[in-house]
């Protein structure tokens, strides 16, 4: 009787050990090993973040400059259109600075010039708009880009601004053309003050357009830029050796030839 009442008690003891669970010590490592595994799960996630939204911010930079460099080619390529060869239009350069230009053109009007410009038996019809008229005084004939605060501005005929391009470092001009001392040399360099004085002479303008990203990403490693960064001619726009950081940058250039210039 006495030996079935032990083997009870040890088959109870044996059952009590089996339930026991895990000791703190068992609970603690399986914590910390668990912590670590988030923490590099995290750590990872982030990661993948910073590095999205850092190429987020490349992609609207390069887009942001890719747009501003086609609207000012296209609408330059237009400077000196003038069919009538009564309206003035051309290039009108600043002669102190290369982040301006203004230039213009007669394209638009005809539908109020008491001509029948698309020779069809009718005078000032409303799709002759499209026709010059002999003035560059209608709104878009007379437009300047200009950099300002880091922008880049657009100002039409009626002084109205649009903001073509924002976090910008550098907009330049320069101009070529016939030398007006040597008119066998077609791709002379005008200085600033050589371009306003001689506007009729040009026939290229060499456009460079110097970008960043509006917001520095903050990463785990970082990109430092201290690049020269030179026109087509040459000219030394803007030197990060001097003082590198850490934002990413995007030179876009093009040589915007004037097709219409010369022709009256």
């Amino acid at each position: 009787m006495n030996l079935k009442k032990v083997q009870a008690g040890l088959k109870g003891a044996r059952q009590m050990s089996s339930n026991t669970g895990f000791t703190l010590i068992e609970l603690m490592i399986a914590i910390a090993i668990f912590s670590l595994v988030i923490a590099g799960v995290m750590g990872a996630f982030w990661e993948q973040l910073r590095s999205h939204n850092t190429q987020q911010q490349i992609l609207g930079m390069q887009q942001n400059a890719r747009a501003a460099m086609y609207y000012i080619a296209t609408e330059m390529r237009m400077a000196g259109y003038d069919p009538s060869g009564t309206s003035g239009a051309g290039l009108d350069p600043d002669a102190a600075v290369r982040t301006t230009t203004t230039f213009s053109m007669d394209i638009t009007g005809g539908e109020g010039d008491g001509r029948d410009n698309d020779e069809d038996g009718t005078f000032d019809e409303a799709d002759e708009a499209i026709y010059g008229n002999g003035d560059t005084l209608a709104d878009n004939e007379e437009i300047t880009y200009a950099m300002n605060t880091g922008q880049i501005i657009r100002t039409d005929q009626a002084g109205n601004d649009q903001v073509l391009a924002d976090n910008i470092d550098v907009l330049d001009f320069v101009y070529h053309g016939i030398n007006p001392v040597d008119p066998t040399d077609t791709f002379f360099r005008f200085d600033e003050a050589g371009a306003a004085a001689n506007p009729g002479n040009i026939r290229a303008v060499n456009v460079t357009i110097i970008a960043r990203i509006g917001v520095v990403p903050v990463a785990s490693y970082k990109v430092q830029d201290d690049t020269q960064y030179r026109n087509m001619d040459g000219d030394m726009l803007l030197n990060m050796q001097l003082a590198p950081d850490n934002v990413r940058r995007i030179m876009l250039q093009k040589t915007v030839k004037l097709r219409n210039m010369g022709l009256n």
